[in-house]
């Protein structure tokens, strides 16, 4: 499934989506991002590529050309796409339509199987949501970085890494401050958001409220919430002491995290993934940030926080 924040194409008669990289080639050779299937359409037909702030579509030099909206593109000459353009690769049983003309975000494809796994909501991890030994991360800057288990970060390229045993290739869009229909500035991010932690008294239910503005936006009751609220109280505390920096505060060692939660590190990294997953369903850009890592640390990301007992 797209994410909210990708562009997207979708095939008109199967109704099969395909999330578009920065930059992809259209065609029915094996390894292009879009795979057609009619024999009117060449083996690399044509690229759709992200300019910075808008798709652009180009013909590669096809047998039986590249059509928007009805119209044959001259070759190698290029054209802005918005959304609902149809384009016709070739022939009437190849024509797509871009359903989605946000901006790119990192894709991996495996090198072995073809799977393409696209970023939702501000993250990817492999090989999958239920054994988190790699993620692949945005930051409040747009940025993207490879995130290992054991808190190491670095940033992310095009590139290829091979987890578990298997090897998948690794393609980052350019950072542009527009992407399609993003805002320029994030209405809800962890770097505007506050947090309200309501916990019984017997701190068997942890429940978790976004507070923005005078909105306030229930996350309900949820397991992984018991994590975040470990690092709520550490960054309060170190915050309330005042010996540290503000950069410095609320650091939580990964072994005794895990220890304090009876969890194994696998699990954690799970929770995690999903503390993440449940701030970007909840509207949040670049939600990665509600946990910070740095390597063997954690911290909440934020420091606007209120725990209440009930």
């Amino acid at each position: 499934m797209a994410s909210s924040d990708m562009g997207v194409l979708k095939h008109i008669s199967s109704g099969r989506t395909v999330v578009l990289a920065a930059d992809s080639i259209v065609g029915r050779a094996p390894r292009c991002t879009v795979q057609l299937a009619d024999p009117a359409a060449s083996h690399n037909h044509a690229s759709i590529s992200w300019n910075g702030s808008r798709w652009e579509a180009r013909d590669l030099g096809s047998t039986n050309s590249t059509f928007v909206d009805g119209e044959a593109l001259p070759p190698r000459n290029r054209v802005l796409l918005a959304r609902q353009t149809v384009l016709r690769f070739g022939a009437d049983a190849e024509q797509w339509e871009l359903i989605d003309d946000r901006g790119p975000v990192v894709t991996t494809r495996s090198t072995r199987t073809g799977d393409v796994r696209a970023a939702e909501d501000g993250q990817l991890v492999l090989p999958d949501a239920t054994n988190v030994l790699l993620s692949i991360v945005e930051d409040s800057e747009g940025h993207w970085f490879v995130e290992t288990p054991d808190g190491s970060r670095r940033p992310a390229g095009d590139e290829q890494i091979t987890v578990a045993g298997e090897t998948w290739e690794v393609s980052v869009p350019p950072r542009s401050p527009v992407a399609g229909t993003y805002k320029v500035r994030p209405s809800l991010s962890v770097n505007t958001l506050a947090l309200r932690f309501r916990v019984s008294r017997n701190e068997e239910h942890v429940c978790v409220d976004i507070v923005h503005g005078k909105d306030v936006l229930p996350l309900g009751e949820r397991a992984v919430f018991d994590a975040l609220l470990l690092l709520a109280r550490e960054r309060l505390k170190d915050a309330a002491e005042g010996s540290l920096p503000e950069e410095e505060q609320g650091w939580y060692d990964l072994e005794t995290l895990t220890q304090d939660l009876h969890v194994e590190e696998k699990a954690l990294n799970v929770n995690i993934y999903r503390l993440r997953e449940a701030f970007g369903k909840a509207g949040v850009e670049r939600s990665a940030d509600i946990v910070e890592r740095r390597r063997r640390l954690l911290r909440i990301g934020t420091s606007r926080i209120e725990i209440l007992k009930s």
